[in-house]
């Protein structure tokens, strides 16, 4: 299981960076711009890759239709969201929304997949959930971030749980590589007009600098590229629920890497969060009596 764990922190770490990466280059570019590439990128590396690796990339024509739903929640409604509520809050505040996902996860899981939770993993989801809530709450007990940028980080998470339900049974099937490779490269597609509209002029005017070229080329290569390989083969291992609750290192990673390159504070209250999401995800590992 080792090989599992190793890839599942690598994706969370990965994503965690991503928030930073992200709010860095969405200084010089809007969204568009930047989920357009993500995908187109990440579709071309990952090809290229699997062809020098001699994979097959073959899908068969009766998974077309769930590819095709698979690529409509993510990259396409789930980056969509996730950037702008991105631009209307904090990356940790961000970081914190999505992940979230595993506790909605867990419960489509449970009475869609009929995947099996066990007492622990209960345990570990409400008290990971608990520390969480702790690192987006100041001390008025108020959000730090606007309310708008809520809703569109919770309508990213609602994409996500959609994503799941697809990814779960084409995961059992075809190679995570070849998966991310395809729902990238139709992702890509699905956004290319809106590119042309709203992305390709102020591409053409924003000076290229050191700071935008870093931070893309690693939400590029680290984010779009590996993290999502590594995610769909931790749940082709472990299943849907359990690898989602992995997710919850993200806002911890944000966090870490917020306050060194953006100069973003810690709270009592986050500093307390970050320790309790990481026993929540320890304890939802190590359980042993199952409820379904």
């Amino acid at each position: 299981m080792l090989p599992v764990y190793a890839a599942a922190l690598c994706a969370m770490l990965f994503w965690g960076c991503s928030y930073v990466w992200s709010t860095i280059v969405f200084g010089y570019w809007n969204p568009v711009i930047v989920i357009f590439f993500r995908s187109l990128f990440s579709s071309t590396l990952l090809f290229l890759m699997l062809k020098l690796l001699r994979k097959s990339v073959k899908i068969d024509k009766k998974d077309y239709k769930m590819l095709f739903a698979l690529a409509m929640f993510n990259p396409a409604l789930y980056f969509l969201f996730e950037s702008f509520g991105l631009l209307h809050s904090s990356p940790t505040v961000s970081a914190g929304i999505v992940a979230l996902i595993p506790v909605f996860i867990s419960i489509m899981a449970f009475f869609v997949l009929n995947e099996r939770l066990r007492m622990w993993n209960m345990v570990g989801i409400a008290l990971s959930f608990g520390g969480i809530w702790m690192m987006l709450i100041n001390k008025d007990m108020a959000f730090e971030a606007k309310w708008y940028g809520i809703v569109f980080l919770f309508l990213a998470v609602a994409s996500a749980v959609c994503y799941a339900a697809f990814i779960r049974r084409l995961s059992l099937k075809y190679n995570p590589f070849v998966i991310v490779a395809w729902q990238n490269l139709i992702g890509s597609t699905l956004f290319l007009p809106f590119f042309l509209l709203f992305g390709l002029r102020q591409l053409m005017t924003t000076p290229i600098t050191m700071e935008l070229v870093q931070s893309f080329l690693l939400l590029l290569i680290f984010a779009s590229s590996l993290a999502f390989p590594f995610h769909t083969f931790v749940i082709s291992k472990i299943g849907v629920s359990r690898a989602s609750i992995f997710s919850n290192l993200i806002p911890v990673v944000t966090a870490i890497v917020s306050f060194f390159i953006l100069g973003e504070m810690f709270s009592v209250y986050k500093i307390t969060g970050i320790f309790v999401v990481v026993g929540g995800v320890f304890l939802s590992q190590i359980g042993q009596i199952k409820l379904k």
